[in-house]
């Protein structure tokens, strides 16, 4: 059974009670945090979660509103009796960049720990975070200063994609191919006023995650990182997104969760 629960959903400036995007990842004996933002260590004790459960940490990119958590995850780590296992902690090199200026300036002072680093190049790339469960990721398109890093868990038959942050992107089709459940950004509504379109730059809307989860024949649809301006609207943006695909879709609340047989 794979395991998935929204720690947040919500965009760089949340709705009230809906926080930053952040998930938990739980399958194959492993318990994987996809986004650390400023928020972590409350959305994790919200779902009865500390640190000490996450085996491995999967930032997308440098934003604050997912990154800015990790120098508080790290200290928690710091605090914490020796000899507990650390979690491997992977991000794009980017990324890493200003991660470790994070912790530097926020703790540097503290000595003698690290986590286990994975670096990944800002292009098309693959690895095994464990024996059952293989990581691809793909660049997006939001930021220049800020690469971001899509990503697909391949879980023995099972895929969950994540797309991050990011625009219309011909790698998020690479991503959601014949995923089980496809967790995309869907910041702004092409129907729904009113129509952000300047952050189409930036993000994607509900009808164009809609168009890429038909387009890549993934089974299930979930709306996150929706702007603050749609707060109570947010079945008129799965309505939009349904124009284009026929699988279950929707748009998570903050600790819900959603199981994959």
């Amino acid at each position: 059974m794979i395991r998935v629960t929204f720690l947040g959903v919500g965009a760089a400036l949340p709705s009230p009670g809906k926080t930053n995007c952040a998930y938990l990842l739980e399958a194959d004996g492993a318990r994987i945090l996809f986004d650390c933002g400023p928020a972590i260590l409350q959305q994790l004790a919200a779902v009865g979660r500390t640190p000490g459960d996450i085996t491995h940490v999967f930032i997308s990119h440098a934003h604050g509103d997912h990154a800015l958590g990790y120098p508080m995850f790290r200290l928690w780590w710091s605090l914490s009796p020796p000899g507990w296992l650390t979690p491997v902690v992977v991000a794009g090199e980017a990324t890493w960049t200003h991660l470790r200026a994070l912790w530097a300036h926020c703790y540097g002072e503290i000595p003698g720990f690290a986590f286990h680093e994975v670096a990944l190049p800002e292009s098309p790339h693959s690895i095994d975070l464990t024996p059952g469960i293989r990581l691809s990721t793909w660049p997006m398109r939001h930021s220049t200063m800020f690469p971001v890093l899509g990503a697909r868990f391949e879980i023995g038959q099972k895929v969950i994609a994540f797309t991050g942050d990011t625009a219309r992107c011909d790698h998020i089709l690479d991503l959601a191919r014949g995923a089980d459940l496809l967790i995309a950004d869907s910041r702004y509504a092409h129907t729904v006023p009113p129509e952000r379109l300047d952050q189409s730059q930036y993000h994607c809307s509900a009808q164009d995650a809609g168009e890429y989860a038909m387009q890549a024949q993934a089974k299930r649809l979930a709306l996150v990182h929706i702007g603050p301006e749609y707060q109570g609207r947010q079945a008129d943006l799965v309505a939009e997104a349904r124009r284009a695909f026929a699988g279950p879709v929707s748009a998570p609340e903050a600790g819900e969760v959603i199981e994959i047989g």
